[in-house]
């Protein structure tokens, strides 16, 4: 029997957009494919909005008759997108989503071959469609008021610039990945976010004065060399070859377009290259085994516990502990307030926010912080620990104080999580009252029940398949994902609706009175609707059990 020939490029770029489409769609036995895709468009619904928005925008009267503004907000949303993009793997710790890295590793396609189809797989996700909406409006409302002198050019350098997002998100992607494989991985990010608050130290502030003039006379008091020079400055970095390209092509200089698309053209070459270097060490150490542990380094971990329930709380401490993911979600948001304070942010919210600013900002940060850990646990719940599930079947233990001991450490690791956020904003930023510090943790107070509730229903529906062989877990359903935000946006509605009533005047006890009382309602949602969860997880229990560990 002949062999078969090996598949082509085309073909493989098939296969791994049906993979992202299968996996996306969460397609299997029971499934409803309808709800899938309905959960997908409406997913990337908001890029709709958003494109549109910024069209109208570059099409008002102020906006296109002027010589300047045109190119700061095409810039700026070049930026903007491109720097969106490629930090998203960072900002959402999306490491999960992108599982042809292992499927692929033992299959008959180049490394190089891979890296060129998952990253134009990558350029149709819903959050990629999300991301560069605002840019693709914004040059369509520029193009319909302007003139361009070569059409074909722009629909060039539109598509550089988004092989330009893509290649350099790979790097992100491929950067993540291989520090969380790393052995020394909490030190490694431990040591980076050290070294990234001691160098952003070193760097001034922006300077914000400008918001007060804004404030007092409108946006026509601004100095307009300041946006001048903005733009400018904007349109030298890569991202910003686009914007300056369109700007280009509107006043007839086709020659100085062309080498704007040769500029995203190199950049995106250097981007795919750094990419491939990664995705290369990603796949030697994917080859290699762990490091052999030697006996009696450890103590027993369990050696002091005196119940089973104590153990089955240790036992996921210990799991969370040693998540490599865990570890890189909770540097995000001591990141995001570095580059706050760094890029002068708190100021334009002081700006808009008033006296109530800080409670936006330090409650914002902690309820992230809180979120992106009883979020993405919560919502695989039995399948984060590989097959821990199928040992918790064996054991002679009740499944319900398993998924107690489950809940209850994930919902202490989100509000210390919070807490240490809120502590390091009050040090950081020096500012902000004990009452914004309270308002923050009783938001957190609020969302954690209700996010755990939803996981554990999410967990016991949308169970999301674990892959021993390949020390990895498929993509959480888009529609768990979809309720999961929703059960979010219902668990900060207390601390929203706390905040506006304060207005620019800023929280007060009331206010932290009226959030506290929305966690204990949550709370008790939480403690009435737990019952049903353990009941099911008794049903559905061998469901869950493969769907978890099938290969």
């Amino acid at each position: 029997m002949s062999r078969p020939p090996v598949p082509g490029f085309f073909r493989h770029l098939l296969l791994l957009w049906g993979l992202r489409l299968h996996l996306g769609l969460n397609q299997g036995p029971g499934k409803s494919r309808l709800l899938a895709v309905a959960a997908f468009v409406g997913s990337s619904a908001p890029g709709l909005l958003l494109g549109l928005s910024f069209f109208k925008l570059m099409r008002m009267g102020a906006i296109a008759h002027s010589n300047v503004w045109p190119y700061f907000i095409l810039n700026l949303l070049c930026f903007v997108t491109a720097a969106t993009w490629v930090t998203w793997p960072l900002l959402s710790a999306g490491v999960d989503d992108h599982s042809e890295l292992s499927r692929y590793a033992a299959f008959p396609i180049s490394p190089f071959r891979l890296l060129i189809g998952s990253t134009v797989a990558s350029l149709f996700e819903p959050r990629a469609l999300v991301f560069y909406a605002p840019l693709t409006g914004a040059a369509l409302g520029y193009a319909s008021r302007h003139r361009l002198a070569a059409p074909w050019l722009a629909v060039v350098l539109y598509v550089l610039f988004a092989l330009l997002c893509a290649a350099w998100s790979r790097v992100g992607l491929y950067t993540v990945i291989n520090v969380l494989r790393e052995k020394h991985s909490a030190r490694i990010m431990g040591g980076g976010l050290l070294a990234f608050l001691v160098a952003a130290s070193f760097i001034p502030p922006i300077d914000t004065s400008w918001l007060t003039s804004v404030g007092e006379a409108g946006v026509s008091a601004l100095d307009m060399s300041l946006i001048i020079n903005a733009a400018v400055a904007l349109s030298q970095v890569p991202p910003g070859y686009f914007g300056d390209g369109l700007g280009q092509l509107a006043h007839g200089h086709v020659g100085i377009a062309l080498m704007e698309a040769a500029g995203l053209l190199f950049f995106t070459c250097v981007g795919m290259a750094v990419a491939y270097a990664l995705l290369l060490r990603f796949h030697r150490q994917a080859g290699r085994s762990g490091g052999v542990q030697k006996d009696g380094v450890d103590r027993d971990p369990f050696a002091t516990t005196r119940t089973r329930f104590d153990t089955l709380v240790r036992r996921e401490v210990l799991d969370l502990w040693r998540n490599p993911r865990a570890r890189l979600l909770a540097a995000v948001p001591f990141i995001l307030a570095i580059l706050l304070k760094l890029l002068s942010g708190r100021d334009l919210f002081v700006f808009l926010l008033g006296n109530s600013a800080d409670a936006w900002v330090m409650g914002g940060l902690s309820i992230y912080g809180a979120v992106v850990i009883a979020s993405t646990f919560s919502q695989n719940t039995f399948a984060y620990d590989g097959h821990g599930f199928a040992v918790f079947l064996a054991a002679p233990l009740d499944l319900a104080d398993v998924l107690r001991a489950k809940n209850r450490v994930q919902g202490v690791a989100a509000l210390g999580m919070a807490v240490l956020v809120g502590l390091f904003y009050r040090v950081y930023f020096g500012t902000g009252t004990l009452v914004d510090f309270l308002c923050a943790m009783a938001a957190v107070a609020a969302v954690v029940p209700i996010l755990l509730a939803a996981g554990n229903f999410l967990s016991l529906y949308f169970p999301v398949k674990f892959h021993a062989s390949l020390k990895r877990r498929d993509k959480i359903p888009l529609t768990a994902s979809m309720l999961g935000i929703l059960a979010a946006s219902v668990g900060c509605l207390p601390f929203g609706h706390a905040l506006r009533m304060a207005g620019k005047a800023g929280p007060g006890w009331q206010s932290v009175a009226f959030i506290v009382g929305g966690a204990v309602l949550y709370f008790a949602v939480y403690r009435a609707v737990r019952p049903l969860a353990m009941r099911l997880l008794d049903e559905r229990r061998e469901v869950v059990l493969r769907a978890v560990t099938r290969e």
